[in-house]
């Protein structure tokens, strides 16, 4: 499907945004925000299922989604003067605003990538994904955790044969099982991983969880 407004073109197959000819680059999820706008155009969206789809099972702050609309803005408006074409819809969500040529077969939302492994902490849990997730707070492309003592970019964590964790100069540390992260380290099932004063039990997603699997150990 290809969506054609103004002198922009979306190209969802591809996944792919030119401007004037010229490619416009956008982060995954800005991408996902745009499409889901898009889809549902010139209807609004709420929040809550944007963050249904860009963040499934996640808590993530606001400020994470308004980092995502900006920088849609950014790359698709004509400047402060013009309309833009994602309006805010006060108290309930966005929506896409402005004549939209749609062309070709629809491309069906993928569903959600199930997770390959969690971090289980006392009220969160946070899903990684197979492959390479970068931990932090307050930036769009990163896995939120919102607290305070995660930085903006805190960690890269990457799922595959094995797991390896390495800290990206947060001002708090990273940690394995009470030792301080200072390069890519090796992580094993149930190992507590800690970003600052934030602690998570490290849990491949071979079996369902059950309540007695989340619990943390005392804090020592």
């Amino acid at each position: 499907m290809k969506y054609v407004f103004g002198r922009v073109c979306v190209d969802a197959g591809a996944r792919r945004v030119a401007n004037r000819d010229r490619i416009v680059h956008l982060t995954r999820k800005a991408f996902d925000l745009l499409l889901l706008l898009l889809e549902h155009r010139p209807n609004a969206v709420t929040k809550d299922e944007i963050y249904a789809r860009l963040w499934p099972d996640t808590f993530v702050s606001e400020a994470s989604l308004q980092t995502l609309v900006h920088e849609i803005r950014q790359a698709l408006d004509e400047g402060d003067a013009a309309p833009s074409w994602i309006r805010t819809v006060r108290g309930i969500g966005y929506s896409f605003d402005g004549e939209v040529l749609a062309t070709g077969d629809p491309v069906a939302a993928p569903g959600p990538e199930p997770p390959a492994a969690w971090l289980v902490g006392e009220a969160i849990r946070v899903p990684l994904r197979s492959g390479e997730n970068v931990l932090g707070r307050g930036v769009a492309d990163v896995i939120e955790i919102d607290r305070p003592a995660v930085s903006r970019h805190h960690a890269r964590l990457i799922v595959g044969q094995i797991a390896t964790i390495e800290d990206l100069g947060s001002k708090n540390g990273t940690w394995v099982n009470n030792l301080r992260v200072t390069g890519p380290h090796v992580l094993t099932d149930r190992d507590i991983v800690s970003f600052g004063s934030v602690r998570f039990i490290f849990q491949l997603a071979r079996r369902p969880m059950s309540t007695e699997s989340a619990e943390l150990p005392p804090t020592k």
